[in-house]
């Protein structure tokens, strides 16, 4: 059982009394990752146990290919409404978030969130290509992941923070590729290095402002790959199209190639 302690007292002149709740634990995760900093940025391969009570739950599982894992993060702190981002250089209070505005398991409810690929399922043991919780995490709820009302590909984000390394930015923009195209492929790869090679080596691992790219037509897993990355789209103006089968990246007055 999970238990929810009582909040704070409401604030001077306030109507409305804290909320107590109670969560039960469904499962655990199995992710035999036991410390925080030796989890990958994008999470690990991990297995979710759910317990025998709650099987009947899984009842026609398979008809969802990702799901969404809710866990109950009990080694965070709740105090804490302001942190550093990873990635963000500067320890100054100019450096601060909102635990609202980041991902950061320090939280007052501190829930994790994450969506995963279904690799298997075993009765009540689900194989998922990757989850950023540690072993022998709560595991709170599971919820299927729609693309009709979850996938929301005009969302905008500002950068937070540097990655932590060119292999960890090149390892998210490839994940970001295959999320958008849904399968590993030469041409992928070679899109993921070109759009890796300028963020690292132009950007300092940053991200533009604003997207200026032409792309070969003719080259579709090239097409889904650049838009998984960078979110350009034709509509915007920011995804033009040619026939030579280079990528090119236009930025501050300078063109970029890219030989694909």
């Amino acid at each position: 059982m999970v238990s929810q302690d009582r909040g704070p007292d409401p604030l001077p002149g306030s109507a409305e009394a804290p909320v107590t709740a109670e969560l039960r634990q469904i499962g655990v995760v199995r992710s035999g990752v036991r410390e925080r900093k030796q989890m990958p940025s994008l999470g690990a391969p991990a297995v979710i146990e759910i317990f025998a009570e709650y099987a009947a739950g899984l009842l026609r599982f398979e008809k969802h290919s990702h799901i969404w894992v809710l866990a109950w993060l009990d080694q965070a702190e709740r105090d804490v409404l302001q942190v550093t981002p990873r990635g963000v250089a500067d320890k100054s209070p100019a450096g601060l978030h909102g635990v609202f505005a980041v991902r950061s398991p320090v939280r007052p409810n501190p829930i994790g969130l994450t969506a995963c690929r279904v690799l298997a399922r075993d009765q009540g043991e689900i194989h998922v290509d990757r989850l950023d919780f540690l072993e022998g995490t709560p595991i709170i709820d599971i919820k299927p992941y729609f693309v009709t009302r979850d996938a929301i590909l005009a969302a905008n984000n500002a950068q937070i923070g540097k990655p932590a390394s060119p292999e960890a930015l090149k390892e998210s923009l490839r994940l970001q590729a295959l999320h958008f195209h849904g399968e590993d492929c030469a041409a992928l790869e070679r899109t993921v290095e070109a759009i890796w090679s300028f963020r690292d080596s132009v950007l300092n691992g940053s991200e533009p402002a604003v997207w200026d790219i032409t792309v070969p037509l003719h080259r579709g897993c090239v097409v889904d790959a650049a838009i998984g990355m960078t979110r350009a789209t034709p509509g915007r103006g920011s995804l033009k199209f040619h026939s030579e089968d280079v990528l090119l990246i236009r930025h501050e007055g300078r063109e970029h190639r890219f030989e694909l």
